[in-house]
């Protein structure tokens, strides 16, 4: 298992610093998010993600610690969701969208058609407005590459949040 999932909430602060201690190269994804308010306890953890949830489907990694329809391995103080998947080629999942909210897709490795139209490939990312109704993002692998562990996979991750109206980039 290859996945590994550290968090970290800094709080009131805290003292931080990282290391790969390993022998092997580490590669990882730094992602930050605003907590929904400030001067929190610390708190810190990790957990390894499950191959098997992932495998052709959308595994649940991350969740809104207030939100109790659901439960996920790491809970955190913000209304974000993030949602992990390894689809062999030609395997296609959907996630709903609910009203109100937006995504962050990011195509890890491989590549992946979204709902038929957008291709991403290798370290593409894509930002999705709901445009305040519900949908689906349809996500189909078109390529696989070979990643730990062996498997030949289109790997993605995606966050899904509150809709912002004049969120993104403008520049692009």
């Amino acid at each position: 298992n290859h996945i590994r999932l550290q968090f970290m909430t800094a709080g009131t602060g805290i003292r931080h610093s990282e290391h790969n201690l390993g022998d092997e190269p580490l590669r990882f994804i730094q992602t930050w998010i605003r907590p929904v308010s400030f001067g929190l306890t610390p708190n810190y953890g990790s957990c390894g993600g499950s191959a098997e949830l992932r495998k052709n489907q959308m595994q649940h990694l991350v969740s809104n610690v207030m939100d109790k329809s659901t439960s996920t391995p790491v809970e955190i103080s913000q209304e974000t969701d993030c949602y992990v998947a390894e689809l062999n080629l030609g395997a296609e999942v959907t996630l709903n969208l609910p009203a109100g909210k937006m995504a962050y897709f990011l195509c890890i490795e491989g590549e992946v058609k979204l709902n038929k139209e957008a291709t991403l490939k290798r370290h593409d990312a894509a930002e999705i407005m709901g445009n305040g109704e519900t949908g689906q993002i349809k996500i189909q692998a078109t390529e696989v590459e070979k990643v730990e562990g062996g498997d030949e996979v289109a790997h993605v991750l995606v966050f899904t949040m509150k809709e912002v109206n004049g969120a993104g980039r403008k520049d692009i």
